[in-house]
């Protein structure tokens, strides 16, 4: 008791707290204003340690000196501090009082205006690079892996700062050993800088050569060549990506200026190992074969090196690779077993290594998802990783596809924008996009989408076609339905996208124009290529199509051809599923369209009315909204008096990829639905298509 009240006698609980207020109140001007003048993070976290080690300091010279109106003094003995005048004990108290007061008022106005936000990157200007594919100066082309290996792992190394955005390896593969003008690569990649390389390895040797450019002016930023000893390669790579931060004067934080510097392993044979099987899997459409060869290759790694995160990493992708291609085929539980058992050995490795990475983060969100089936851990990982790595493409489309599982389509959207700025050239996101814009019926930001696209792909004739049918679609009038005609009769089908989207788009303006029979002679052979990339497997969608021409054609006296492709589309769905069947559906639901038109419709009623639940119930993505489109137009075929129920219960769905205009702009697939009352009137108090359906004969 008698140190307490001589601490307070001498002031050392008001110094420690004045010390305190001032302390706060300078770091949170150092956060102001350190970003404006550029002053890196790290400096930040050098003022707070100062303030730390003062701090005991402070409390020393609070018990040796006072502060009275004569000046700083050696602190009285308590016989003449008690003859002290009384302001002089209230001074300090009111100098507290004020700092106190000034701490509070700058915290309210800190979250009012968001004072201190820029200290995070997301806040400030980021800068978006798009690192282009290195040119391989090896001698031997089998090397070839390893100059892949060096360009994506240094996109990954500079992905790990939070203020960087770095395009997908997918949207710079284009240019790979390009000599063009970069500023139009900056224009069509909307990047802020590019960075060029080469590589060569020989011996024990290597040679890195840089350049990094603002694509704006074609200005060089930096350029180095490094030249070292192979063993060197992650110091090398670390001082790139270092200097990069540098020259964009980048806060790193001491986890990202850490994760800059760490070399992924000492045993580079560990490392060419690990390469050759990312390589394997980064292969379009990477084969079970692939997969297994690249499960072999990483597991030597991991036994050469066990404390290499990345490779346990890309363990547990392999494996959930290899299970979802064992999980179609029959017979295939034990091995099923193994390759679920060693996913989560690697799984358990890569935390116990690393358990904050992002990239084992991401793959712990691959193994819930793929292998678990657990969609809310993996939600969880992969928001982890993307909060940790905002420029992981792969991480971001996961997590969209869970959102839009969870009928979560405005987070869904604002992720896949995101991604689609950093990866303009990769299809599963600009697919994944354009679906959900259909999804929400934002065909008002559909359009210029689809045109963007168009500027990316020139080639690819059908996103213009696509563009002018959603914009029909937006405004149900005569007039977008003859601009959507004639860009339809204008383009031609040159590659396989082209090929489905712009016959499909044909059918429906063949219909309407009375020209079944022109458009017929041009079908047959389409899709083949198609469905022999798929192992003989139909693709849903392609079976749909197969099913409804033949309908088309029995309507029109064509008997024998409908037949025909009726008998091929039971022969491939029918067909024992095999490792090239990427999309995997119940075969059951098309079979009821197929018995109705091949002469059975009471069977079709029996098995369409044992499938309805469990097809309205299906909230797998994207196969539950494929199989209840299917189901509709099989109810307006077979129950014709149930389709209103039905067309409520698919359409009103969050998840649907049939919605009330595209029934509208495709009527000959819903003959009945069309007769509906209900539904008629749902198109008068819409009032966008009445006019086009008056004129066609539908209203």
């Amino acid at each position: 008791m008698k140190l307490i009240k001589e601490l307070q006698r001498r002031n050392v609980f008001k110094g420690a707290l004045a010390y305190v207020v001032f302390s706060w109140l300078l770091l949170q001007i150092v956060s102001i204003i350190f970003p404006i003048l550029q002053i890196a993070m790290a400096y930040q976290r050098w003022v707070f340690i100062a303030l730390l080690i003062g701090f005991p300091i402070w409390l020393v010279i609070s018990w040796i000196y006072e502060w009275t109106p004569e000046g700083i003094r050696t602190t009285a003995d308590a016989k003449d501090a008690e003859q002290a005048p009384p302001q002089a004990k209230t001074r300090s108290t009111r100098y507290i009082i004020f700092g106190l007061t000034l701490a509070l008022a700058l915290l309210l106005a800190d979250k009012a205006f968001n004072l201190t936000g820029s200290v995070d990157g997301e806040s400030g200007k980021l800068s978006t690079i798009a690192v282009l594919p290195f040119t391989h100066q090896s001698a031997s082309e089998e090397d070839t892996f390893f100059t892949e290996g060096v360009h994506e792992d240094l996109m990954t190394r500079l992905a790990g700062v939070k203020e960087f955005r770095i395009m997908s390896k997918s949207s710079v593969l284009p240019y790979r050993d390009y000599e063009g003008d970069l500023k139009d690569v900056g224009r069509k990649l909307n990047a802020d800088f590019i960075m060029q390389g080469s590589v060569r390895r020989w011996q024990d040797q290597i040679r890195i050569s840089i350049q990094f450019i603002e694509s704006q002016t074609d200005q060089v930023v930096w350029s180095h060549e490094y030249n070292g000893r192979l063993e060197n390669l992650f110091a090398l790579q670390a001082d790139i990506a270092t200097v990069i931060s540098e020259k964009l004067q980048a806060n790193l934080s001491l986890d990202e200026a850490r994760e800059l510097e760490a070399a992924p392993t000492e045993n580079l044979a560990a490392y060419d190992d690990y390469l050759k099987a990312r390589n394997l899997l980064n292969q379009p459409r990477a084969s079970y074969e692939d997969i297994t060869s690249s499960i072999a290759l990483l597991e030597k790694a991991v036994r050469a090196d066990p404390g290499f995160v990345k490779a346990w990493a890309l363990l547990v992708t392999a494996n959930g690779g290899a299970y979802n291609q064992l999980s179609k085929l029959e017979g295939q539980e034990a091995r099923m077993q193994e390759v679920r058992e060693a996913a989560e050995l690697a799984l358990q490795k890569a935390k116990s290594l690393a358990p904050s990475s992002w990239d084992v983060l991401s793959e712990e969100g691959v193994y819930y998802m793929l292998i678990e089936k657990d969609p809310l851990r993996a939600l969880k990982a992969f928001e982890q990783a993307l909060e940790q790595n905002p420029s992981d493409v792969l991480t971001m489309r996961n997590l969209s596809q869970l959102y839009v599982s969870f009928g979560e389509l405005d987070k869904a959207q604002d992720i896949l924008e995101r991604a689609f700025k950093l990866t303009q050239t990769n299809g599963f996101i600009s697919y994944g996009l354009s679906f959900v814009y259909e999804l929400k019926g934002e065909y008002a930001k559909m359009v210029p989408f689809l045109e963007r696209l168009a500027e990316l792909y020139p080639e690819q004739k059908h996103y213009l076609v696509e563009a002018a049918y959603y914009k029909f679609l937006e405004s149900g009038s005569q007039e977008a339905f003859e601009a959507f005609r004639q860009r339809v009769e204008t383009s031609n089908a040159e590659n396989p996208w082209d090929e489905r989207a712009i016959k499909n788009m044909e059918m429906t303006v063949a219909m309407f124009s009375g020209e079944f029979d022109a458009y017929h002679r041009d079908w047959k052979g389409k899709h083949q290529a198609h469905i022999a990339d798929h192992g003989d497997w139909m693709c849903p969608l392609v079976a749909n199509d197969f099913i409804n021409q033949s309908r088309l054609l029995l309507e029109h006296q064509q008997e024998g051809e409908a037949a025909a492709i009726l008998e091929e589309v039971r022969n491939i769905v029918l067909k024992p599923i095999n490792p090239n069947s990427v999309c995997v559906f119940n075969p059951q639901v098309y079979l009821p369209k197929v018995d109705f038109l091949s002469g059975e419709p009471e069977v079709a009623a029996q098995k369409i009315e044992a499938l309805a639940l469990p097809v309205l119930q299906n909230e797998s993505f994207p196969l539950g909204a494929v199989e209840r489109s299917v189901l509709l137009q099989a109810v307006d075929l077979i129950l014709p008096e149930k389709v209103y129920y039905y067309y409520e219960q698919v359409v009103k769905q969050t998840i649907s990829m049939t919605s009330f205009e595209s029934i509208c702009a495709d009527p000959w697939n819903y003959p009945n639905l069309m007769k509906d009352p209900r539904f008629i009137a749902e198109i008068r108090q819409d009032g966008r298509f009445v006019d086009f359906l008056q004129a066609n004969g539908f209203l």
